[in-house]
């Protein structure tokens, strides 16, 4: 005859299968909500930090069109980080510069800054931070419909990051280049582009970015099966 449990045995195994089922749950929910790391450079309103104001400061020059005073704003943080030897935020802050000649239409000024960001990665090693600046020009040619120099940026940009760690700028690159792929009408290459994206955004747990790009995958596919038959 099988013994029953005793009650006072009864509590702490309960506790710990809760705490057991809690940090499952907390892990998935962690898997769920990815944060993408260094994307968002906006500090917080009233930030305490003299380089997030001014980071503060050039986002609400540029909600308001204030392109000029955004950029100055931009350049003062990225004095203050180099003067700290905080080098990441510097090259990074220089993205957002581009960000803001790409949004006023200024095409030449905008490459020069996604350059010099692309530039100042490379000098850091950091290959993720300098692919994101290439796949930033890739998309600024396609905005002008150059669709050479979009395909070559786009390529360099991929290159870049093939023996990157799993990260969401390399899931997003490819990504990117799939799209452009697709513009093309190179439905093999963008099935590519796209398959490596899926795979990335599943490597690094990013539920939304595979889900959002599985349709396309699928549509490709009996794309391309349609067109052999």
């Amino acid at each position: 005859m099988s013994k029953k449990l005793n009650p006072r045995a009864k509590t702490p195994l309960i506790v710990a299968l809760v705490v057991v089922f809690g940090l499952l749950f907390r892990v998935g929910l962690d898997k769920f909500f990815y944060k993408e790391p260094n994307l968002a450079i906006a500090p917080p309103i009233d930030a305490e930090d003299k380089g997030d104001r001014f980071i503060q400061t050039a986002s609400q020059n540029f909600f308001y069109h204030e392109f000029d005073q955004a950029i100055e704003n931009y350049k003062k943080a990225i004095a203050l980080f180099e003067k700290r030897k905080n080098f990441k935020r510097a090259a990074r802050t220089y993205e957002s510069i581009g960000d803001t000649y790409k949004f006023s239409r200024n095409l030449k000024e905008a490459k020069n800054a996604y350059i010099a960001a692309a530039g100042y990665h490379q000098e850091l090693q950091n290959k993720i931070g300098e692919a994101r600046a290439m796949k930033k020009m890739g998309e600024l040619y396609m905005e002008y419909s150059e669709f050479g120099k979009a395909g070559e940026w786009f390529g360099k940009a991929s290159v870049k990051v093939r023996d990157a760690k799993p990260h969401i700028d390399k899931a997003k690159i490819y990504e990117a280049q799939g799209h452009y792929f697709l513009k093309m009408e190179q439905i093999y290459k963008a099935l590519g582009s796209f398959e490596e994206a899926k795979a990335t955004f599943d490597e690094i747990g990013y539920p939304l970015g595979y889900d959002n790009i599985s349709p396309m995958i699928q549509r490709l596919k009996r794309q391309q099966k349609n067109n052999v038959t």
